[in-house]
């Protein structure tokens, strides 16, 4: 069992290593903007191979969550090469190892698919969050009922997650976010991609009060 979660955990890091270049594409300008949002003094929860590093303000302090030594391998090849204070945390969200109100933002970009408590990890956030720091989020979500998408969802989605390693396609993670921070505004987005049961996003930042 240890050994094929070991190969599954390299499969998807080799996976969005490469995917990396699309995911900018995709979602560059989107984070642009969100970005903007971050204080000095920043979390990012599930970091992967380290996609939004480029997307971080110079000089930023910059905390990372990642459970995955083999995303955190990539991670660390390219860390040094941006001007950031980078501290590498290696654990799962639904215990952050810090302090109350120790940070101006959070960041989670397709992560709150395969944790398993969205809940606890939201709560997590918030919790280290300072009064009026900002939690910005990219997530997808379940589709719309009735849509094309979401019978494709409905499909795949235990095939999925076996392989993906937990990722919950049909998850309505926005009712999560909204239930811990009532202080929340975002957009659903419907990307035209090949990969269509994560086609449906949430994009958006909540406040903690």
């Amino acid at each position: 069992m240890g050994q094929s979660c070991n190969c599954k955990s390299k499969f998807n890091a080799v996976f969005m290593k490469n995917l990396e270049w699309y995911l900018h594409k995709v979602y560059g300008d989107y984070k642009r903007s969100l970005f903007k949002e971050l204080g000095d003094k920043v979390l990012e929860i599930g970091v992967g191979t380290g996609t939004n590093l480029p997307y971080y303000r110079p000089e930023t302090d910059l905390t990372v969550v990642e459970p995955s030594k083999e995303m955190l391998k990539y991670f660390m090849d390219k860390a040094p090469t941006y001007p950031l204070k980078i501290h590498i945390k290696e654990g799962f969200a639904e215990e952050l190892p810090f302090g109350d109100n120790t940070f101006d933002g959070v960041v989670s970009t397709l992560v709150l698919c395969s944790v398993s408590s969205p809940k606890k990890v939201l709560q997590e956030i918030k919790r280290v969050l300072k009064p009026n720091g900002v939690f910005i989020f990219i997530e997808h979500i379940k589709a719309p009922d009735g849509t094309f998408t979401q019978k494709v969802q409905n499909v795949v989605k235990d095939g999925w997650k076996w392989l993906f390693e937990g990722c919950d396609i049909t998850r309505e993670t926005h009712k999560y976010i909204q239930s811990v921070f009532p202080k929340t505004e975002y957009k659903m987005v419907r990307f035209n991609s090949p990969f269509i049961p994560v086609n449906y996003h949430i994009i958006g930042h909540s406040y903690k009060e």
